[in-house]
């Protein structure tokens, strides 16, 4: 067996990052920095799928953007990285890679350490698994991933280790050990980008946690919207207050707290 490790891995995940999803197959079929930003859309054409050969609506290209990086932290050799990712290689359903591991090589949430390099697993419903991406750092409170279709793009992610929406991990069969990559010393912050610099606020999204979470859950319990608790982890009934929330401020109803909804937020305070 040839060597992929995990910072292989993770560089090769991490050039990606600010990769849209594209509209149609325009611009899907290269992995050039300069398409990255073109042809945006949600019609799940990407370069993944491309690679993967699931192109187009209906390809879970969050599970091929994982895929993509094995893929090329292995020189591009398919048949490596199928036997990285445990015999599943194209990694296509959240469901597969997990099913397919050893045991020993995986865990749920609370049972299993993770280490940047392993693939994380998500979770709407607590049984349901919609989500993955890779871990390229760990620390004692957060993970922190490189994710494809997350808001139609690749984007560096965090969660609180304890979050609900993590369904568990799976460490790919790596040729090399002990090749961990250095942690941050200032890992990013657990939000989206910054949306109002002036006063510290960050777009919120699924998978975000922290204070900012917690300010907009108590809004939406001002707001008279039902929700279950001011936890500060933006979980799917959090997505659905802040739809309710947007339906009442007359905003589109996309479920982000970005500029727009802070705005009406802050200026329709009483």
């Amino acid at each position: 067996m040839g060597k992929c490790t995990a910072a292989q891995a993770i560089a090769a995940a991490e050039y990606y990052v600010g990769y849209c999803e594209k509209a149609s197959s325009a611009y899907s079929t290269s992995r050039d920095k300069s398409v990255f930003e073109l042809n945006k859309g949600a019609n799940n054409w990407t370069y993944a799928g491309h690679i993967c050969g699931i192109n187009g609506p209906g390809g879970p290209w969050c599970a091929m953007q994982v895929s993509l990086a094995v893929y090329e932290a292995c020189g591009n050799d398919k048949a490596l990285a199928k036997e990285v990712l445990w015999g599943v290689w194209p990694y296509a359903a959240c469901n597969q890679l997990y099913d397919a591991a050893p045991a020993g090589s995986k865990g749920r949430r609370g049972a299993w350490t993770p280490e940047a390099g392993d693939i994380i697993i998500f979770t709407d419903d607590g049984v349901k698994r919609t989500h993955t991406a890779i871990l390229y750092a760990v620390d004692s409170t957060y993970v922190y991933t490189i994710e494809g279709n997350s808001s139609n793009m690749c984007k560096k992610r965090s969660y609180p280790l304890t979050s609900t929406y993590i369904w568990g991990y799976v460490r790919p069969n790596y040729a090399a050990s002990g090749d961990q990559p250095v942690q941050p010393v200032a890992p990013i912050e657990p939000y989206g980008k910054v949306v109002f610099a002036d006063i510290g606020l960050h777009e919120l999204s699924k998978g975000c946690a922290g204070p900012e979470v917690k300010t907009i859950q108590r809004v939406i319990f001002a707001r008279g919207i039902n929700h279950e608790a001011v936890d500060g982890e933006f979980g799917p009934v959090t997505k659905a207050g802040v739809q309710a929330l947007q339906k009442q401020l007359g905003l589109a109803q996309d479920g982000v707290v970005g500029k727009d909804t802070w705005k009406a937020v802050l200026t329709g305070l009483e």
